[in-house]
């Protein structure tokens, strides 16, 4: 725990920049793939624009070979139509392109923001890892004691010991400091005082809820650790 308070906030500052880099991809990639869709909605329209266009002009071409009112009427109507076609298909095409262009705005902003974090997140990570390779190898060897030691104990006890800690700050277990709890201050039963010098089970704050350990149980431990 010092060693990673010697870190200050680096840890959960690379973690916030992660997470936002990470959510702006996906912001990115749902842009992206909004652009590709306008892209080929565009297309199609154009193309089927080109076809209705073709058609007129085949029309167009059929109307001096009609040879009744009743004819001319069809093609006319149907001439119609395609006309009328070609220019809804036209502004689809349009109005799908203006979209595309707004969202190219959209995703080079994105992107922008993007390579922002990016540089600030990798000079982060840069002053996060020279500070861990400070006390890496102390590091290591700290988490391969606390390994050594956790597959000595119980598991029960050791999900209850690690339940505590996440609750209160990283401290699950804390020494009776002149008839006081020492995570919380608060006076303990002497009774209980008596309990804890015999080390026989785990026995609980009444108000914090951390382990309590016998004050001079704790110097001892203390003495062998350092």
């Amino acid at each position: 725990m010092d060693l990673e308070d010697e870190k200050g906030d680096l840890p959960g500052i690379v973690r916030d920049l992660t997470d936002r880099e990470g959510e702006l991809q996906s912001k990115i990639e749902e842009v992206q793939s909004s652009i590709n869709e306008h892209i080929t909605t565009r297309e199609k329209s154009t193309l089927e624009a080109e076809a209705l266009n073709e058609r007129v002009e085949s029309l167009k071409k059929q109307l001096y070979e009609v040879r009744n009112n009743k004819e001319y009427d069809a093609i006319t109507k149907e001439l119609s139509i395609a006309e009328n076609g070609i220019t809804k298909k036209l502004e689809d095409a349009d109005e799908h392109d203006i979209k595309q262009k707004d969202l190219a705005n959209t995703l080079d902003d994105l992107k922008q923001q993007q390579d922002t974090l990016k540089s600030e997140l990798g000079e982060r990570e840069t002053e996060l890892q020279s500070v861990s390779q400070v006390h890496e190898e102390e590091e290591l060897h700290l988490k391969d004691q606390r390994h050594r030691i956790a597959q000595r104990i119980s598991t029960d006890m050791l999900v209850i010991y690690d339940r505590i800690r996440r609750a209160k700050d990283g401290i699950a277990v804390v020494p009776i400091k002149r008839g006081a709890c020492g995570g919380c201050y608060k006076t303990v039963p002497p009774q209980l005082n008596l309990l804890l010098r015999k080390n026989d089970g785990l026995h609980f704050c009444e108000n914090c809820g951390r382990i309590l350990i016998a004050e001079e149980i704790a110097a001892e431990v203390d003495k062998v650790a350092r």
